[in-house]
């Protein structure tokens, strides 16, 4: 399905707020709205509400951005930036304006900002600095094959390493919820579990737990009553794994046959990872934090 190409789809469950909107415009409407507490979607000139801060969907992004933070070893201006709603540009159309929940950038200091303003090489955010390597969006109103279309327009940009994508679930009567996670990465080869995506867009980019279809986290299984195996911290089935040297990922940039680097960052241990789901550290300094424990 092509995202340029989709009105139906995003008509389908999104609330119209605008038509005849050009792309010009619409970016101007999000500079002018970027706090209202809802997220949203151009598509051929109309303008969609495609989701909606709640209490649960910023719990979930709260402590990620500390989770993400950890690495910097409580260092107020460490290596790693985390940032709540950036605006990046659209990687299709290099021109609409989208911003995910969460995104992990290396700090300016490490690997220096793009001198050739986006889409570069390298790309940039719409500030000027460099691109995101680490995305994450958390779904709530929408559906999951529109959050899982979200995440996976990430990956059209190169530079986006890791796409960590959650999807709420409503809350049962009974207190209990469903909640699904899915991560995608362009590492080359991919990590153990991960297998290649079936669109034939994103050609080196897996996605972890394809068989599975996500991790199925909450207290009940997505779409049923039974309850699922995420019941305490620590287990191994439950636990994403992202490295930290995707933060700082800056190839050569081949410009005219002159070869240079931007990157002035140099990881220490490529092996430093930062691991979600588990809630405690061990000594080989891997973070692991338990979905159960989300909010």
């Amino acid at each position: 399905m092509s995202l340029t190409t989709s009105s139906s789809f995003w008509k389908s469950f999104a609330l119209q707020i605008g038509s005849g909107i050009s792309l010009k415009n619409y970016n101007t409407f999000l500079d002018r709205n970027e706090k209202v507490g809802y997220k949203f979607r151009w598509d051929q000139g109309c303008v969609y509400i495609v989701e909606m801060a709640n209490m649960d969907h910023e719990a979930v992004a709260s402590l990620l951005m500390i989770w993400f933070n950890d690495p910097n070893n409580g260092v107020i201006r460490g290596p790693v930036k985390v940032l709540g709603q950036p605006y990046h540009y659209n990687p299709i159309n290099q021109i609409e304006k989208i911003a995910p929940d969460v995104a992990v950038f290396p700090l300016s200091a490490n690997v220096a900002r793009p001198n050739t303003p986006h889409p570069g090489p390298p790309p940039s955010n719409t500030n000027g600095f460099s691109h995101a390597r680490i995305i994450v969006e958390i779904a709530n109103a929408q559906d999951i094959p529109t959050w899982n279309t979200r995440c996976e327009l990430w990956m059209h940009e190169q530079y986006v390493r890791y796409v960590f994508g959650i999807k709420l679930d409503f809350i049962r009567n009974n207190g209990h919820r469903s909640m699904l996670a899915r991560l995608w990465t362009r590492e080359n080869p991919a990590p153990p579990g991960f297998v290649a995506v079936t669109n034939p867009n994103l050609p080196g980019v897996s996605v972890k737990n394809a068989s599975k279809i996500s991790w199925d986290f909450g207290t009940l299984l997505y779409g049923t009553d039974n309850p699922t195996a995420c019941i305490r911290a620590g287990l191994l089935n439950y636990q994403v794994t992202i490295p930290i040297s995707a933060v700082f990922w800056d190839p050569p940039i081949v410009i005219d046959d002159v070869t240079a680097s931007l990157a002035s960052y140099s990881v220490e241990s490529v092996e430093s990872v930062v691991s979600f789901f588990g809630g405690f550290a061990n000594s080989s300094g891997i973070q692991k934090m338990n979905i159960t424990h989300i909010y």
